[in-house]
């Protein structure tokens, strides 16, 4: 049998360590993949059909920004370069950080 100190320092351990997970899982990125077809393309936004929208549905659109990185086959470009056209095969890699704000971290093309 623990005596009373002991248990309470065992008690203030497990809550101290609850209380450090929690704090710890919310700041975690959590990146997601979409694979699918280039509906649309504008300098600020790529909207991707995934063929798993409900009917009536729009396709998605996903932020692209200076710091997304867009990559035909093993080649790095810049948005201009790329020439990203509709209907053509595209993989976004997508983060949203702990306060849910969603970033395009990377959109990958076929080689050309």
């Amino acid at each position: 049998m623990m005596i009373p100190a002991t248990r309470r320092a065992f008690r203030s351990a497990a809550v101290g360590l609850l209380i450090a997970l929690f704090a710890v899982v919310p700041a975690m990125a959590h990146e997601t993949t979409v694979k699918g077809t280039v509906a649309a393309i504008e300098t600020a936004r790529i909207q991707v059909k995934t063929g798993e929208e409900k009917q009536g549905q729009a396709p998605a659109w996903y932020p692209i920004d200076a710091k997304t990185k867009i990559m035909r086959g093993k080649a790095t470009l810049s948005f201009g370069d790329a020439k990203i056209s509709t209907g053509e095969r595209v993989v976004v890699l997508l983060d949203h950080d702990a306060k849910g704000v969603m970033k395009t971290l990377e959109i990958r093309l076929a080689e050309r």
